[in-house]
């Protein structure tokens, strides 16, 4: 169903209460999703009312929880504790059943007052077998998120709404059962590894094909739904790259976005460290670091360290000078891209270079670690040159011999 600004949601507006503010129920159940990995990501988390209400319709609550509420042994008392300090309500462990462990909170006073939206949760409608994710939009933004959306609601590796309600502010979103954050990926076979990267890259061609600079490519924006085999096995269908409330259009004239911080700090690129012109090459390198944590189980940038720093932008930067100083031409380009050696992130990024000389600690520049596949490191180096003028496309990548051979 294509987008609209005039359509009603699945069955109508009288099949669904304004699951926004649908007040908060006096006992709801959380459930911690089963295979989420607590040691490096944060957990999704879901609300629901009493199951019998789900099947006749009744939305689920959904929230994202933090990494910080969790720790490394996902002991369940432990997560208990911490999913109760952070929605505010008492929690009692009950048994876990095949889709995670389920906690039991009590809304209190805020039961039958407090409502999804207020409580930050996205909705979740389950309507004639069929899941869809409701997400609340700012007024101010409707119309422009709608618009860049339509440009690419034929992808079928862009997730785009199904339909809206204009006057609540809602866009309907096909619901899809993970994202990558979520997803063991040391588990994966290296061939649907491969199929996963070569979908989301097509996700992110199609983007950018229509000058859409998407600001926030990362593990969590690459979703999929998840099929499982009687013989055990897990097939991953429908890759696509979601999360487009905050991409952006860019005319083919501009040198990009300005003077804005764009993307999660484990994922952005240099130009967006320093806020500077940034265009699609910034999407590009953000997925160079995806493409590695797919590949490699590893996130590059990501530290216990770095993620509980109340500024983690000195650690991270210095990793970037580690893992992707790689020849003078480039380093050369990317001083030039951002005004020269007197502007202040380019004084700062090359301090960081030279503290490596003054250390016993040496860089490690990804095209050296090992033992990886020469084709991957390859084509990782492509894209995440400093200097975005020398980044691969997204439609270039995809012809790399890592996808081709």
């Amino acid at each position: 169903m294509a987008a609209t600004t005039n359509a009603t949601c699945p069955g109508g507006d009288s099949a669904i209460p304004d699951a926004f503010s649908l007040p908060i129920p006096q006992n709801i159940n959380v459930m911690v999703r089963t295979g989420s990995n607590v040691s490096n990501h944060a957990m999704v988390v879901c609300c629901e009312p009493n199951p019998v209400q789900v099947t006749t319709g009744c939305p689920y609550l959904w929230c994202e929880l933090p990494r910080r509420y969790f720790n490394e042994s996902s002991d369940p008392a432990f997560v208990g504790n911490k999913v109760s300090a952070c929605l505010g309500r008492t929690a009692n462990l009950t048994d876990g059943d095949s889709r995670g462990t389920v906690f039991q909170f009590n809304a209190g006073s805020r039961a039958g007052t407090a409502t999804a939206k207020q409580m930050g949760l996205w909705v979740l409608l389950v309507h004639d077998s069929k899941q869809y994710v409701l997400k609340d939009i700012l007024l101010g933004d409707f119309r422009y998120i709608l618009d860049v959306q339509k440009l690419v609601d034929g992808s079928a590796h862009v997730r785009t709404l199904v339909d809206s309600l204009p006057d609540r502010h809602i866009f309907v979103y096909p619901f899809l059962d993970t994202n990558l954050q979520l997803v063991n990926t040391a588990a994966i076979s290296p061939s649907v590894k491969k199929n996963i990267l070569r979908d989301s890259l097509v996700g992110l061609a199609d983007l950018h094909d229509k000058g859409i600079y998407h600001t926030d490519i990362k593990p969590a924006n690459i979703m999929m739904d998840l099929v499982e085999h009687s013989d055990g096995t897990v097939e991953f269908r429908n890759v696509q790259i979601t999360d487009l409330e905050d991409a952006v259009v860019i005319s083919p004239d501009s040198p990009g976005l300005g003077k804005r911080l764009s993307g999660n700090q484990f994922s952005r690129s240099p130009e967006a460290w320093a806020r500077g012109a940034q265009n699609t090459p910034a999407d590009i390198f953000s997925f160079g670091l995806t493409a590695i944590y797919v590949w490699l189980n590893t996130m590059v940038f990501f530290s216990e360290e770095a993620n509980h720093a109340e500024d983690a932008s000195d650690m991270i930067i210095r990793l970037h000078v580690s893992h992707f100083v790689t020849t003078v031409d480039d380093f050369g380009g990317f001083v030039e891209y951002h005004g020269g050696e007197e502007d202040p992130f380019v004084q700062r990024f090359i301090g960081l270079l030279t503290s490596f000389d003054s250390k016993d600690e040496k860089r490690m520049p990804f095209s050296r670690w090992y033992p990886v596949d020469p084709r991957f490191k390859d084509l990782v180096g492509k894209m995440t040159c400093l200097d975005p003028r020398r980044r691969i496309t997204a439609r270039e990548a995809l012809q790399h011999p890592f996808f081709t051979e």
